[in-house]
């Protein structure tokens, strides 16, 4: 039987331990290890939990007791901490020693802390784990909480924050917020929209110092032209860092990331990666639905079948109480492309597309998303659009109801 250790048990690792649990066909002893107290959860659920629009019953992303039914081992908050890939062995926190044959790397990654000046005051913190929002959720009341970063993390956070009483500033080194998923006019009807919610927003701009309090806390902020802000906790959501620590240290090739080949193969015949820790030509993954593409590639290889992994366009869905918010492909048109908009303030309604050679290739949905899967769906299947371009912006219904 063949043994696969599992480093990681975040929804990466544990998603790819029950399917080989319950799907593989090959005979496997799969072991899976974490170092949160908390595996198999759904942490695109995080900032649901944080604004209390759920419990911690939804959290659950696997049945771990179906899982260690089938033979899974599951070890909790106990991580790896040395690989021996000539020996085959991992090294956990404990001391305890784990053989393996195939092992696969799902460390995910981590908060991207940037380097402030003061940035290492213990009410600096990412937003990234159970942990994190535990730590928030204990927040005494109306407490001055800054957020930096406003793309999607950082944008659920932030309500997340407000809707437990808190008063939230957003910095944004961009001029509009969701700068990778937006234009200006779609950002700025978002914007509006998180403002009716007593958000505050300083775009185009950063915290140039964190100052300390006698116990090491950062209790005020300097921004703009030296001015400042008071501070009870800062969360720090620039963007993510690739775990990759442990990769280097067994000598794996890293650049970014974990570099794997389609078959989610690492410089080590042996050892897999995916998720949020790998990178494949030259990108690297923080969505859900390549992640579990590449989930599905090495089950496949993992029971000696072949499979290839290949970089498919990702929507981006905001995933904020009331917002409605939708974008997928190219959002900036350049010289060669079409651009079709249309914009109802009133109904607070926006639309993007951009075609470039009679194909769709981006599209921005704000309000009503309704059609944002069918406009997905063209730019998979790279359909000809050239015949319905005056129509499209309205969307699958007026198209087919003309054609009828």
């Amino acid at each position: 039987m063949m043994r696969v250790v599992i480093i990681g048990a975040g929804m990466a690792g544990s998603k790819l331990a029950e399917e080989l649990a319950h799907n593989s066909t090959a005979k496997l002893a799969i072991t899976l290890i974490g170092e949160e107290p908390k595996v198999g959860y759904n942490r695109i659920m995080l900032s649901s939990l944080l604004a209390e629009e759920i419990g911690d019953e939804d959290m659950r992303l696997v049945d771990l007791v179906k899982m260690r039914d089938s033979g899974v081992n599951i070890i909790a908050e106990d991580p790896v901490v040395t690989i021996s890939s000539k020996q085959k062995k991992v090294i956990l926190s404990s001391g305890r020693v784990i053989d393996y044959d195939k092992l696969v790397f799902a460390t995910g990654s981590k908060a991207n802390i940037l380097p402030i000046e003061g940035a290492n005051g213990h009410n600096v913190m990412g937003f990234r784990t159970w942990q994190d929002v535990d730590r928030m959720s204990a927040l005494p009341a109306a407490q001055n909480v800054v957020v930096v970063g406003g793309g999607l993390l950082g944008l659920e956070a932030a309500v997340g924050l407000v809707k437990r009483g808190h008063q939230v500033t957003v910095f944004h080194r961009s001029g509009h917020l969701l700068n990778r998923q937006l234009d200006a006019a779609a950002a700025s009807l978002l914007q509006r929209r998180l403002e009716t919610m007593e958000i505050e927003f300083c775009l185009s701009d950063s915290p140039t110092r964190f100052i300390h309090d006698a116990s090491g806390a950062v209790c005020r902020l300097l921004h703009g032209n030296g001015q400042q802000k008071p501070v009870d906790l800062v969360i720090m959501a620039a963007g993510i860092v690739p775990e990759t620590q442990l990769a280097e240290q067994a000598g794996l090739a890293v650049n970014k990331a974990i570099l794997v080949d389609a078959q989610m193969t690492t410089s080590d015949a042996d050892i897999y990666a995916l998720g949020e820790c790998c990178e494949f030509e030259q990108q690297t993954f923080g969505l859900v639905a390549p992640i579990w593409s590449q989930i599905s590639v090495l089950t496949q290889v993992l029971a000696g079948s072949a499979a290839n992994f290949t970089i498919m366009p990702t929507p981006t869905k905001l995933k904020v109480s009331g917002i409605n918010l939708f974008s997928v492909g190219k959002i900036q048109p350049d010289a060669n492309d079409a651009c079709l908009i249309f914009e109802d303030v009133s109904a607070n309604h926006y639309r993007k597309l951009v075609v470039n050679d009679g194909r769709l290739v981006g599209a921005i949905l704000y309000g009503n998303v309704a059609d944002g899967s069918w406009y997905f769906q063209l730019i998979q299947n790279q359909t000809k659009v050239t015949a319905m371009l005056d129509r499209l912006i309205f969307g699958e219904a007026y198209c087919q109801s003309q054609v009828a």
